[in-house]
């Protein structure tokens, strides 16, 4: 059973009335792909989406990445459905435009890859996710494991974005804390 394209949104203002963060939404059948606009510069972008003292303030202080190719990430089981921690690598580390990340879990059938890519858009970034890699799940699993990464990738870009623009503002970063290799 293959389940038809979902399109959540076709024009930015239709995305921006559903999520003002997240611009283009494309969930189908193998691909989680998200698209959003940013007001700094690819190298900011890049400092915030890596870097080991703001991690925690979008992503959660329930992850870890080590940053270089073939460094470790870990996701903590944080009291999600998930219940499990998600482990994986660094395949692509390219400062500030790229990064390209093989996530797994005991329970997945196969392996997925995060691909994160900053384009310049003279004034800020865009910043296009995709995440791959589910064709190995059955029909049922795959639909339900998508849905639960497309809510949860919406979320954190979100609140990437909403701490750029506080911390582009005036506002104060979190103090460092460490990342496990």
């Amino acid at each position: 059973m293959r389940a038809p394209a979902r399109r959540i949104c076709d024009t930015p203002d239709a995305c921006r009335a559903i999520s003002p963060e997240v611009i283009f939404v494309t969930v189908s059948d193998k691909i989680i792909r998200l698209k959003t606009d940013l007001p700094v510069v690819p190298a900011r972008v890049w400092d915030m989406l890596t870097g080991a003292r703001h991690i925690e303030a979008w992503w959660g202080r329930h992850v870890a990445l080590t940053p270089r190719a073939g460094g470790g990430v870990l996701i903590r089981a944080d009291g999600s459905d998930r219940g499990r921690d998600i482990r994986g690598r660094v395949l692509r580390w390219s400062p500030p435009s790229a990064l390209e990340l093989a996530l797994s879990d005991e329970a997945w059938a196969s392996q997925t890859r995060v691909n994160i890519r900053l384009e310049s858009t003279g004034d800020g970034t865009r910043l296009l996710l995709d995440h791959t890699g589910w064709d190995g799940h059955d029909d049922t699993a795959r639909h339900q494991i998508m849905a639960a990464w497309d809510r949860d990738w919406t979320s954190r870009l979100a609140r990437l974005r909403a701490y750029i623009t506080r911390t582009s503002d005036g506002g104060t970063a979190p103090a460092p804390h460490a990342v496990a290799s």
